[in-house]
């Protein structure tokens, strides 16, 4: 999926706990910035992808070397003749959507926001700043506008979430990437390390592959998720 779905399904993710958890408005709206941002880390991996040209290949290196050597180090002979490991590697480069698009990823990040935010409260403000500036790239001409969403977003994760909340933003953020290129004809290897039919990395492929990358199928279900859910989010802060 392109980075701009991502991040318009990543804004949507708090709507369901503001209806379901006396989450206010204002709290939402702060965990929708910092969903949206963190909606696009799974592919710091991917060369050229969102968070790459956000993050530069000083975050980008480290990233794909680890997913390098972390497939390299489990994969099963089945993985190695999987057909969809083929075709992963049309795209040029055989580690994309591997490790940071599994739910053991989500789990760690989620963990470890959870640690830092509950162990260092002063570190909320920088988490959400950081998951807005994730942003910058969709929005280039706008940069004023993204360090000020950045801003907004430090100072309402400081004064507005709990650590608990601004987990749930973080992870569901990153969350909704994983499932959403599950969606897609790649799909992803959600339950690694878990071995199903031999393979570690067998991709997993929700509503049997139907999106495909860029098409209207992408773009029409993703927006109107997000025009709905932003709408009633703006609704109820009225």
């Amino acid at each position: 999926m392109k980075g701009t779905v991502h991040a318009a399904i990543g804004a949507s993710t708090p709507i369901g706990l503001i209806l379901t958890q006396h989450v206010s408005p204002l709290q939402g709206a702060t965990m929708a910035a910092v969903s949206a941002g963190f909606s696009l880390l799974p592919d710091a991996e991917c060369e050229k992808a969102t968070a790459d040209r956000a993050l530069g290949g000083v975050f980008h290196k480290p990233v794909h070397r680890l997913c390098a050597w972390v497939y390299d180090a489990t994969a099963t002979p089945a993985d190695a003749r999987n057909a969809q490991w083929r075709l992963i590697r049309k795209w040029k480069d055989p580690y994309h959507r591997t490790l940071t698009h599994t739910l053991l990823a989500v789990l760690t990040l989620g963990m470890l926001t959870y640690t830092i935010a509950i162990s260092a409260p002063a570190f909320m403000a920088f988490i959400a700043a950081f998951g807005v500036f994730l942003l910058w790239p969709l929005h280039r001409k706008v940069l004023l506008g993204v360090a000020v969403g950045a801003a907004a977003a430090a100072v309402g994760a400081a004064t507005l979430l709990t650590p608990w909340l601004l987990t749930l933003a973080v992870a569901g953020g990153y969350l909704t990437h994983v499932v959403g290129d599950a969606c897609t004809k790649g799909g992803v290897p959600a339950f690694w390390p878990v071995r199903i039919q031999g393979k570690r990395w067998r991709n997993i492929r929700l509503l049997g592959g139907l999106v495909a990358s860029g098409s209207s199928r992408e773009k029409g279900p993703a927006l109107g998720i997000s025009l709905a859910s932003n709408a009633l989010l703006v609704f109820l802060m009225l």
